[in-house]
């Protein structure tokens, strides 16, 4: 890495989804208490969901089933099942956060390329896109089952500069939790948090980023100056 680099230096922006871009966790929420109640067990609370989402479909369903009360439940099934819900759901509820859009379209207008890397399957991952009207802006899609080692590994974050064909080093990592600084830290590129998002249900605050922006736009405004 060549260090914390100069505002208007970067080439190309690499963003989480769950979290950063977009809220999901109340449908991820609901499609998960529909697999749980078919496989007779109770709802989690949605704090308790919020701190399983980051690391893809099956840590979050075995990680569910290890915090949830009764009987041991086949984890295949049980991903099948929650796999089943959340395609009815994906996209049905979510919403971009504040500041999204319009730091996207600063970013496009300014020439810098965009990458979306996330942990989560590619099918779900373009439903949601394209349900938002949001899979314009990204030069380069990797996903959680593209056969790429998922976050917090760097490898989907060169995977992402190699496909916008941009060194990895001119590239900054935008996300909300551990796993985006760990993949950016691994990978060899600056790394900004926003202060909201799941983080696996630990503080903003804990984040050992390189700079912190309220909002993907305050993020593009100050990468375009």
């Amino acid at each position: 890495m060549r260090g914390t680099m100069m505002p208007g230096t970067f080439r190309a922006v690499i963003l989480d989804l769950d979290g950063t871009l977009i809220e999901t966790a109340g449908e991820i929420a609901l499609a998960l208490e529909r697999a749980l109640a078919e496989l007779g067990l109770p709802a989690l609370a949605r704090a308790s969901v919020e701190a399983l989402i980051g690391r893809g479909v099956r840590s979050l369903v075995e990680r569910a089933l290890e915090g949830s009360a009764g009987e041991p439940v086949d984890l295949d099934r049980a991903v099948e099942r929650f796999e089943h819900h959340y395609a009815a759901t994906v996209g049905t509820a979510a919403t971009a956060y504040p500041g999204v859009i319009e730091g996207l379209r600063r970013l496009r207008d300014a020439g810098i390329r965009v990458a979306l890397v996330t942990n989560k399957p590619r099918s779900f991952t373009l439903r949601l896109l394209d349900r938002l009207e949001l899979r314009p802006f990204f030069a380069a899609i990797v996903a959680g089952d593209d056969g790429v080692r998922r976050k917090p590994h760097g490898d989907m974050l060169i995977a992402a500069c190699e496909a916008m064909q941009v060194e990895i080093d001119w590239a900054l990592m935008i996300g909300d939790s551990d796993n985006d600084v760990l993949a950016a830290r691994s990978a060899g590129c600056e790394v900004w948090c926003v202060p909201y998002g799941y983080n696996e249900g630990r503080s903003p605050g804990t984040l050992q980023c390189d700079r912190r922006v309220e909002t993907i736009e305050e993020a593009a405004n100050i990468i375009c100056s």
